[in-house]
């Protein structure tokens, strides 16, 4: 989808919430996301170029979605969900955005695929091929984890790559993050929600990993 193609898009979807001008381009961030401005009558977008080349039904739902949050509609209209080839056109372009990981789950002393493999033996989670999970280069304290539901990407600091924290507690880590991709992709609502609390608990040693975590001032 061309900038031009966007822009009609929102403007025609603008015009059913009553917003006369609108405007919208493709920008390049490195998350997935949409920033806008508005005034009365008018508005504008900067919209994720990882939305390039999706069906302009998407771009309807999404602009739909985004002026009825606007005018305080808050719906959230299943026409955006996301295409089945989504990953493999963007996951490349979202890691050489992301500076901060190494692009390996291999580090200096720990593999994160031995979580993985830990996690799949205690039937917690199964891979998927698309995943790619990495450390970070930098190793994060106030955000040990992060995944990014969309691009299969799952980041672990590297704080972990060491051993003088116990296996364990990576092992939790990795499994707080994989439930993010189990529990799908939520724009709107809250990501650590009951759904999330329930699959967290199923980790054997959830209150010991916690209490590591809190002891070293790690956050998850």
């Amino acid at each position: 989808m061309s900038s031009v193609t966007l822009r009609e898009s929102f403007r025609t979807i603008g015009k059913e919430y009553g917003y006369d001008e609108v405007d919208a381009e493709f920008a390049a961030f490195r998350e997935l996301k949409i920033k806008w401005q508005r005034s009365r009558g008018k508005a504008e977008f900067k919209v994720s170029d990882y939305f390039k080349g999706s069906d302009k039904e998407i771009i309807d739902g999404v602009a739909r979605t985004l002026f009825s949050r606007i005018t305080g509609e808050h719906q959230e209209p299943s026409e955006w969900s996301i295409p089945d080839d989504f990953v493999k056109r963007n996951q490349a372009t979202y890691l050489r955005r992301s500076k901060n990981l190494t692009r390996t789950p291999k580090g200096d002393i720990r593999d994160l695929t031995d979580s993985c493999r830990r996690l799949q033996e205690m039937g917690l989670i199964t891979m998927d091929d698309e995943l790619h999970i990495s450390w970070t280069r930098e190793p994060n304290i106030r955000r040990v984890g992060y995944c990014s539901v969309l691009m299969k990407v799952i980041a672990i600091s590297s704080v972990f790559d060491n051993e003088s924290i116990p296996e364990f507690v990576l092992d939790y880590v990795v499994y707080h993050e994989f439930i993010h991709l189990m529990t799908g992709y939520k724009p709107f609502g809250r990501k650590h929600g009951p759904e999330f609390k329930a699959e967290e608990r199923k980790y054997p040693e959830q209150k010991e990993a916690d209490a590591w975590l809190k002891r070293l001032c790690l956050y998850l």
